[in-house]
């Protein structure tokens, strides 16, 4: 559970600098500040939270975490036992310069480039599926109930349409391709 989050000192000169680039910019530091708000009262597994996420995840920093701003914006946090940083926040191509040039440092508790403030729990306030005592095997039954409610019939049907086939069109185009096959009389 994160009872702490730590934010950047240049957090506030990123999100400034995003501000002034434009409409793009503004929506994603919007974001980044609802995302910021969800994760202070309700934690990281919120769905408001967790639905952010990037689909690729980052693999280059352990238990580091990308969330997606909207027009090509990102904000990057990693997690150190209770302490949750919170690192980086810019467009694409800055947030993958500075994870190349931090993937080796070490976040610990008291780093003098972070602020560091308790977090609150609301647990009057918390919505449903917003608890951070989920286990493994309830992120994974999350992540493909997530899954299963993107897919659709109409989808399904045309991945999987020779299941779908009646079985006297079915027998018709597997005759069509006996004909090709069978020497001409």
């Amino acid at each position: 559970m994160i009872r702490y989050i730590d934010v950047s000192l240049s957090l506030a000169k990123h999100l400034g600098g995003l501000r002034k680039a434009g409409k793009k910019g503004e929506l994603a530091v919007n974001k980044c500040e609802a995302i910021l708000s969800d994760i202070k009262q309700y934690g990281c597994q919120c769905e408001a939270v967790f639905s952010k996420r990037t689909r690729n995840g980052e693999a280059r920093i352990k238990n580091c975490v990308k969330y997606d701003l909207g027009g090509g914006y990102r904000l990057v946090t990693i997690r150190a036992d209770s302490h949750l940083f919170i690192c980086f926040v810019g467009s694409h191509d800055e947030t993958n310069q500075w994870i190349e040039r931090h993937r080796y440092d070490d976040l610990v508790p008291g780093d003098p480039l972070y602020l560091c403030e308790e977090r609150a729990v609301h647990t009057e306030m918390v919505e449903p599926g917003c608890g951070e005592s989920m286990t493994a095997d309830d992120l994974e039954k999350r992540y493909e109930n997530d899954l299963m409610a993107k897919l659709d019939e109409a989808l399904l049907k045309s991945i999987f349409q020779g299941l779908f086939m009646s079985p006297a069109s079915a027998s018709d185009k597997s005759a069509d391709r006996t004909k090709l096959w069978l020497p001409a009389q």
